[in-house]
C-alpha cells in the first residue's frame, strides 16, 4: 500500500490540526459553560425553528403572509402566484456534516466525484427543473431558484455563516455559505445570501468554482405585500473527461496510483462555465374590511379581513453556457474514443480550440385577481384567475450562415476545401424568440390544520410550438388528524402536463457535435402519496414515513448512447417508486434510514439504480454542562448497481451507455458534530472504508469517488 505509506506523514499533520482545532473549541466551550452556568438554554428561548417545531409552532395568516409566535420567521414565495409557504431555519445539528449541498437535496446522487462537479439525482422523482435553459441541468441542483430565496421576519438581525473545509492534501475543497436578514420596521425586511464553492479535487483537471448569491427584501403591510429577490449565479469547472483506465487506476485491487497522478483524458485547459442571473417580484394588494374579533369575554380585536387580492408576479432569468478546448490536439482521444454523435472526432467549426457559446433569457409576467379564502366563511376556500405570458430568448450558433476568418462573407465554397487552403471558419450567432401566452385557475385552502389543498389549472392557447397548445393540471392535498393518540399525516399530489420540447432539444450546433430535428409534444402524468406516524403513542421515539408514487412520460425525449437528443415516440415510459423513512432513538442511541425503490419500465433509455439507501447510525448525547450537544457517529449511502449515463463535457448532458454497471458499493464516513449554544461545528473523515472496502468506487462510468480525507466544518447562528 505505497499510497498510504507516503501518506503517513500527510493524515498525522490533518490529525495534528483536528486536535488543535478540538482543543480551541472546547476552550470556547468552557467560556460558554462559565458564562451560562445558571442559565438552561432551548431553541424556544432563541426563536428557532427547526423542521419539526415547524409543524407544531402555531401559525397566524393574515394578509397571506404567515406569522409564528417566534422571534425569527422564515418563508418562500411558492407557485407561479407566489403564495407564502413557511420554511424552518437552518439550524438543525443533523446532517450538518453533509457538505456537499447537492447530497442535501437527495439520497443517491450522480455527479463527477468532486465537490460542486455537474450532479443530477439517482432518485428520479428528487430530479427538478428549476431553470428554462437545458443546459443548466448539470448544475440545478447547487441552484437557488427565486421561489426557493427565503424571507425573514425578525424582531433582533439574523446572521447564519457556516465554513467547511476537506480534502487530500494539497487538493482539498472549502465551503462558505451564509444568510443575513433584518427588519427595518414590523413590515419591512432587507437581506442578502450568499454561497461559495471552491474545490480542487482529487484527480487532474477537476476543480470547481461556484457562487451563488443575492439580495432579498419583503414588505408584508395591510394591504400592500411586496416580496422581491436579486440573484447571481455562477459555475464553473475543469473536465477532465474521465479516467483512460479505471480498471488499472481504480477497479484493479493491485491498483496503488496516487489520484493526482491519474491518466484522464483532458489535462489541458478544458472547462466549463455557465453564468445565471435572476430577478423576481412578487406584489399583492388586498382590498378588505376591518372586523372585529373576541379575543376573551371581556375583550375584542380589529383585525383586516382581505376580501379580494389584485397579483402581480415578474420573473426573469438570464444564462449564458461556454465550453473551451483551448487545444484541440489535447482532446482527440477522447472524442475518438466516445464518438459524439456518432461523429468520433470531426469538427465542425475550428480546427485548433473550440469556444462553444449559447445563452438563454427568459421573461414571465403573470396578472390574477383572487377571492380570498379568509372572506369566503360559507365555502370555506380561496379562488385565483390569471393569465400568463412567457417570452423565451435563444442565442445559438446557426450552421447555415458562416463566415472567413471573422469577416461578413457567407460561404461560397465547400467546407473541407476551404480547411484544406488554411481557411478558418466562424458561424454566425442567430437568435430565435418563442412565446407561450395562456390563462390560469387556482382553487386553494390554505387556512386550518387539518386540511389544506391547491389545485390548478392552466392553458396556453399559443405555446413555443406556435402550431399548437399545451396544458397542466396539477393539485395536492395534505391531512393530518389523529387515530386515538396516535398523530398522522396524510399528503397526495398529482400533476398531468403536455408541452412542447425545448428549442436546444431540437436544434444544437458547435464545434464536436450538432443535431437539428423535430419532435412531438411530451406528455407527462404524474401522482404520488405519503403517509406518516411523526412518533408512535405506544412509543414516541420512533417515526415512520411511506410515500409511493408513479410518472408515465409519453414521448420522452432523452439522450442515447452517442449524446443526441432522441424521443420515444408513442409509447409510454413508467417510473415506480417506493420510499421508507425512519426514525428510531433507543437511550442515547439514534438510527436514521431513508430507503427508495424505483424501477424503470425502460432501462435502456431512463436507467436507475432499483435500491437506494441512506443510513445514519449515532449516539446523541443532550445538555452536557447545560449547553453542548454531541452526536457521534457514521453514515452511509449505498445504491444497487446500473448502466449509469455517462457524462459529454462539450454539452454537460448525461447520456445512456450499455458498456458496464456502476454502483453496488458502500460510501461510509465517521464524524462528530457538535452544538454549542449558538454554534456547530464537526469534524469527519469520509470514506473510511476506501481502504478495506471493495475497489468498485465508480460514481459513473470512468469517474470515481474520492479517496479517504478528513474534513471539519463551524456554523455560527446569531439573531442579536
Amino acid at each position: 500500500m505505497r499510497y498510504l505509506r507516503r501518506n503517513k506523514k500527510c493524515i498525522f499533520a490533518a490529525m495534528k490540526k483536528i486536535a488543535s482545532i478540538l482543543f480551541s473549541l472546547f476552550f470556547v466551550f468552557f467560556v460558554y459553560a462559565q458564562e451560562e452556568h445558571n442559565h438552561e438554554y432551548t431553541n424556544e428561548e432563541e426563536g428557532e425553528i427547526s423542521e419539526s417545531d415547524d409543524q407544531t409552532s402555531k401559525r397566524l395568516y393574515s394578509n397571506n403572509k404567515v406569522k409564528y409566535e417566534q422571534r425569527t420567521n422564515s418563508w418562500v414565495a411558492s407557485g407561479i402566484l407566489g403564495t407564502v409557504k413557511p420554511v424552518g431555519l437552518d439550524t438543525s445539528m443533523n446532517g450538518f456534516m453533509i457538505t456537499n449541498p447537492a447530497e442535501k437535496n437527495t439520497i443517491a446522487l450522480e455527479f463527477l466525484g468532486n465537490l460542486g462537479s455537474p450532479a443530477r439525482s439517482k432518485i428520479f422523482f428528487d430530479r427538478q427543473r428549476k431553470s428554462g435553459f437545458l443546459f443548466f441541468e448539470p448544475y440545478e441542483i447547487y441552484y437557488t431558484s427565486p421561489e426557493e430565496v427565503r424571507y425573514f421576519d425578525t424582531k433582533l438581525p439574523y446572521s447564519n455563516i457556516s465554513y467547511t473545509s476537506g480534502g487530500i492534501t494539497g487538493r482539498g475543497g472549502r465551503r462558505i455559505h451564509g444568510v443575513f436578514a433584518v427588519n427595518v420596521n414590523p413590515e419591512f425586511n432587507i437581506g442578502m445570501y450568499g454561497d461559495w464553492i471552491n474545490a480542487y479535487g482529487a484527480y487532474p483537471s477537476q476543480s470547481t468554482k461556484h457562487y451563488n448569491a443575492g439580495f432579498f427584501g419583503s414588505y408584508m403591510g395591510k394591504h400592500h405585500n411586496v416580496m422581491a429577490n436579486v440573484s447571481f449565479n455562477g459555475y464553473e469547472n475543469f473536465e477532465n473527461g474521465g479516467l483512460i483506465d479505471v480498471s488499472q487506476d481504480i477497479t484493479d485491487p493491485r491498483a496503488d496510483v496516487d489520484p493526482p497522478l491519474v491518466s484522464v483524458f483532458f489535462d489541458n485547459g478544458v472547462r466549463s462555465k455557465l453564468w445565471n442571473w435572476n430577478t423576481f417580484l412578487n406584489y399583492k394588494y388586498h382590498i378588505g374590511v376591518d372586523r372585529e374579533v373576541r379575543i376573551s369575554e371581556d375583550s375584542v380585536a380589529s383585525t383586516f379581513i382581505p376580501v379580494t387580492s389584485i397579483i402581480y408576479t415578474f420573473r426573469s432569468e438570464n444564462n449564458r453556457k461556454r465550453y473551451s478546448e483551448k487545444d484541440i490536439s489535447g482532446v482527440d482521444s477522447f472524442y475518438h474514443t466516445r464518438k459524439p454523435g456518432n461523429l468520433g472526432d470531426t469538427l465542425f467549426v475550428n480546427t485548433s480550440q473550440t469556444m462553444d457559446s449559447t445563452r438563454f433569457s427568459g421573461m414571465k409576467h403573470v396578472l390574477g385577481i383572487s377571492l380570498n379564502q379568509e372572506f369566503n366563511t360559507l365555502m370555506n376556500f380561496g379562488l385565483t384567475g390569471y393569465v400568463v405570458a412567457d417570452i423565451k430568448n435563444y442565442t445559438y450558433l446557426d450552421r447555415e450562415s458562416r463566415r472567413l476568418d471573422g469577416k461578413n462573407q457567407l460561404l461560397t465554397q465547400e467546407e473541407d476545401s476551404l480547411r484544406n487552403i488554411g481557411f478558418s471558419i466562424f458561424p454566425e450567432y442567430k437568435k430565435e424568440t418563442r412565446y407561450k401566452i395562456g390563462v390560469g385557475i387556482t382553487l386553494a385552502k390554505y387556512l386550518g390544520e387539518n386540511l389544506t389543498y391547491n389545485f390548478t389549472g392552466e392553458y396556453y392557447f399559443l405555446d413555443e410550438k406556435k402550431s399548437a397548445s399545451s396544458y397542466l393540471l396539477e393539485g395536492n392535498v395534505q391531512s393530518k388528524f389523529n387515530i386515538g393518540q396516535q398523530p398522522v399525516s396524510l399528503s397526495a399530489q398529482a400533476e398531468y402536463r403536455w408541452e412542447a420540447p425545448d428549442f436546444f432539444e431540437e436544434y444544437y450546433f458547435s464545434n464536436h457535435i450538432q443535431w437539428n430535428t423535430v419532435f412531438k409534444h411530451k406528455n407527462i402524468l404524474s401522482a404520488r402519496g405519503a403517509l406518516s406516524f411523526p412518533s408512535f403513542a405506544f412509543y414516541p421515539s420512533l417515526g415512520l414515513s411511506f410515500s409511493a408514487g408513479m410518472k408515465n412520460l409519453r414521448n420522452h425525449i432523452y439522450w442515447d448512447n452517442a449524446a443526441m437528443p432522441k424521443q420515444h415516440v408513442g409509447e409510454n415510459i413508467q417510473i415506480l417508486d417506493f420510499t421508507v423513512k425512519e426514525q428510531v432513538k433507543l437511550w442515547y442511541l439514534h438510527w436514521d434510514n431513508e430507503v427508495t425503490y424505483q424501477k424503470s419500465t425502460e432501462e435502456a433509455i431512463i436507467p436507475l439504480p432499483q435500491l437506494s439507501w441512506y443510513s445514519n447510525l449515532y449516539f446523541q448525547f443532550d445538555k452536557l454542562f447545560k449547553v453542548l450537544t454531541i452526536q457521534l457517529g457514521t453514515d452511509m449511502r449505498y445504491n444497487s448497481s446500473y448502466f449509469a449515463p455517462r457524462y459529454l463535457p462539450a454539452t454537460g448532458v448525461f447520456y445512456t451507455q450499455k458498456d458496464y454497471k456502476v454502483g453496488d458499493y458502500y460510501y461510509m464516513n465517521a464524524y462528530i458534530n457538535c452544538q454549542l449554544k449558538n454554534a456547530r461545528f464537526f469534524v469527519a473523515y469520509n470514506h473510511l472504508n476506501k481502504t478495506f472496502g471493495k475497489n468498485n468506487y465508480l460514481v459513473l462510468p470512468d469517474y470515481p469517488l474520492d479517496p479517504s480525507y478528513f474534513k471539519i466544518g463551524v456554523s455560527l447562528y446569531l439573531s442579536n
